[in-house]
């Protein structure tokens, strides 16, 4: 028969074993969810207990949409940042289909909209906005697209010709390309990095969602260049390497989600032109 003393002693010990366990992750599950942990030794055992209704984490949903096709991109002319092109009838009716498409979406809210001050970009959020009424949008510099400088307004193949260096590493070498003395690509990573924090995130801008608001979501309308940065840089590959990764076609879309408590959103995947698995 045990002695009161020494089950005292005993119960205490297996309590101490519950109480380190409850602080310690197990099989990956986070501190919070074990509740009781019991091992069966040849002495004793203890129940293990998992509350697996304490694991979800609010996260913001982002939107990423390139504008439809304009008649500058029909025509192979850079466009960069100049404010000249406008969607032809394709890229109306690529953003009419968008539209559509962000007004089935019943597992998130568009609470709101972020544009590029460039007219193609606004022109598509107009027409996005006769299928799906959106909330006011506002215009971010920082969303334009990116400076190509003295290229703008001009012939892909006639850059190709005259610049053939400068023109291969613009398709295949995002650090070494160059127009007039700037760094294009790599000036376009560190102003989509510093988008986050400044203009884009929930986390940048007092009227936030609170925490529970888990189908809270931003759409921000911008550029192929632009789209695949703020892509890159939200995931924290701040390399710009990443460029021409994951290129954006006309009225193409990504949804990016970000816990709220995350320094870098933790998936994402495309939406249109069709909805794409979940990556990291």
């Amino acid at each position: 028969m045990t002695a009161p003393n020494e089950a005292f002693h005993q119960q205490r010990s297996q309590e101490s074993n519950c109480e380190l366990l409850e602080e310690t992750p197990l099989l990956g599950y986070p501190k919070g969810m074990v509740r009781a942990i019991a091992l069966s030794c040849c002495c004793f055992q203890i129940v293990l207990v998992l509350n697996l209704t304490t694991c979800t984490t609010a996260s913001y949903r982002y939107f990423i949409l390139r504008h439809g096709e304009t008649d500058h991109n029909a025509a192979g002319i850079i466009q960069g940042s100049s404010d000249v092109s406008r969607l032809n009838k394709r890229g109306q009716a690529q953003a009419r289909a968008a539209g559509i498409a962000l007004a089935q979406l019943d597992d998130v809210t568009i609470s709101r909209v972020l544009c590029s001050p460039l007219a193609r970009a606004r022109q598509t959020l107009e027409i996005l906005n006769e299928a799906a009424p959106l909330p006011t949008p506002t215009v971010v510099a920082a969303l334009r697209e990116i400076d190509l400088h003295s290229w703008e307004g001009r012939q892909k193949k006639e850059l190709k010709a005259l610049f053939p260096a400068a023109y291969a590493a613009w398709k295949a070498d995002a650090l070494g390309f160059t127009v007039d003395g700037h760094l294009p690509v790599v000036d376009l990573w560190r102003r989509a990095a510093a988008s986050w924090t400044e203009d884009l995130r929930w986390e940048a801008v007092a009227a936030r969602p609170s925490a529970d608001a888990a189908t809270a979501s931003t759409l921000i309308v911008c550029h192929s260049a632009c789209g695949q940065a703020l892509l890159a840089t939200a995931r924290g590959l701040t390399d710009p390497r990443q460029f021409r990764v994951h290129e954006f076609p006309n009225c193409g879309c990504v949804e990016i989600e970000w816990p709220h408590d995350e320094p870098h959103a933790t998936r994402w995947r495309w939406r249109l032109p069709a909805l794409g698995e979940w990556q990291r």
